[in-house]
């Protein structure tokens, strides 16, 4: 019986390549940022959260860019995503010893994080398609457990993702709206600083849901689209 010829044999035992990272494609570029303080701005309408995360003495920026460094380190190098981690526990405080503290929102936390990353991509023009973004939702799930989240908490599909966002909008409805979350910085936050941080701020604004926003957007779609592709390096369309 004839042997197949060499190159056959390593092709054969050679392991189908692994399918990209979804969170690294939707990590690489600083509309991750924009997305995470669109992510605060929501949270700061929604009571438990609100509460529960008001112990963290950074400001905001400063949040969001130690957690966007997390969710970077978690596809790359995930032992200083663990140090990230203890550190990000360390300074915004953890819900499972606080007196008080309700692990539970950090699901909802998280999932409005992941809802907000998908929803920024796909004005940016970035979006992963149906496939890719349940791996983008699944891929998380460790990002979520080093933030402090219960693993049976957190959502593992695009469903249950939507599930969560929902319960944040319900009860966000329900204690209404303060049109001064849309104006005025909250305690500890200052107004100025870098443009890329006033950039980032403005159009992150323009990026919370309808729900969770007194007027209308900062911005309008079209330049909401224009400057987030800039961001993630998209070409504008044609």
């Amino acid at each position: 019986m004839a042997r197949p010829p060499v190159d056959q044999l390593v092709a054969a035992r050679r392991p189908a390549p692994a399918a990209a990272s979804a969170s690294a494609l939707l990590h690489g570029s600083a509309t991750l940022e924009v997305a995470l303080l669109a992510a605060g701005l929501v949270e700061r309408r929604h009571p438990q959260l609100a509460t529960a995360l008001a112990g963290d003495p950074r400001h905001r920026r400063q949040q969001v860019a130690d957690t966007a460094a997390l969710l970077r380190a978690a596809v790359a190098d995930p032992c200083r995503a663990l140090a990230l981690a203890a550190r990000e526990r360390a300074l915004g405080g953890d819900l499972h010893v606080r007196p008080g503290g309700d692990p539970d929102v950090l699901a909802l936390r998280h999932a409005l994080r992941v809802h907000l990353v998908l929803s920024t991509a796909a004005a940016a023009g970035t979006a992963p398609d149906r496939r890719g973004a349940e791996r983008y939702v699944r891929e998380q799930q460790a990002a979520g457990v080093l933030l402090g989240a219960e693993p049976d908490d957190l959502a593992g599909g695009l469903a249950e993702l939507g599930a969560d966002v929902a319960r944040v909008r319900a009860a966000v409805e329900a204690a209404g709206l303060a049109p001064a979350l849309d104006a005025v910085p909250a305690a500890g936050e200052q107004g100025g600083g870098p443009a890329s941080w006033q950039r980032a701020e403005r159009l992150a604004r323009a990026l919370v849901p309808a729900w969770a926003r007194t007027g209308p957007a900062p911005v309008s779609a079209e330049e909401l689209v224009r400057e987030l592709r800039a961001l993630a390096g998209v070409p504008a369309p044609g």
